[in-house]
This record gives C-alpha cells, sequence and structure tokens, in this order.
C-alpha cells in the first residue's frame, strides 16, 4: 500500500501512520527505511516520539530497545519482538506490506 513520500520521513525520524485498521511507525535508520507496529510489546506504550540508535527504536517508557529489521527484542525489559511490515521504495514514494488486524 502507499503510505507517503520518502521525504515525509528523514534520516533519523520516527513518523506514524494509520491504513487498514492498523497503527504503525515507518523509521529511517541510517537512510534505510524500516516499519514496524506501534506500541511496544512490554507495555503497549506508544513508541511514537521514541528515539532511534542506529538500527534500534528505543521505548520512552521502560527504555526497551526493538531491532527495526527483524522486530526483535534486543533489551529488557522488552522480552517479546514487534511486528514489522515489509517496506518498498517506488520511485520518490514508500510502500508499506500493511494488511488488516485478524478478526
Amino acid at each position: 500500500m502507499d503510505v507517503c513520500a520518502a521525504a515525509d520521513v528523514p534520516e533519523g525520524a520516527v513518523v506514524a501512520f494509520e491504513a487498514l485498521g492498523r497503527s504503525f511507525l515507518i523509521c529511517n535508520a541510517a537512510g534505510a527505511f524500516h516499519a514496524i507496529a506501534e506500541r511496544c510489546t512490554h507495555s503497549a506504550w506508544s513508541l511514537v516520539g521514541s528515539d532511534l540508535v542506529g538500527c534500534e527504536i528505543v521505548c520512552g517508557l521502560h527504555g526497551g530497545r526493538f531491532d527495526l529489521r527483524t522486530g526483535e527484542a534486543t533489551t529488557p525489559p522488552a522480552s517479546k519482538p514487534i511486528r514489522t511490515f515489509v517496506v518498498r521504495t517506488r520511485g520518490e514514494r514508500l510502500e508499506v506490506g500493511v494488511t488488516p488486524p485478524p478478526r
């Protein structure tokens, strides 16, 4: 699904989007785009406004980190992976492989 222009997510940015009933983030880590679920798996805290450190996002509530490439939790208290979505650059646009949540 076409989500936004690549320029809408500058390097180091974490930008929130909603599509097909899902809230997700597109993160630009060193020029590579990644899409992840919007909530931390540890406490369901919103990751909007979270910092990127290398290819990890840091939850602002307890400091748990997730690898943007795989979704794996890399530091406690986070232990469950976060959902990731495929991101594709098509021209100047970003497409994200978002599907509706199960019913």
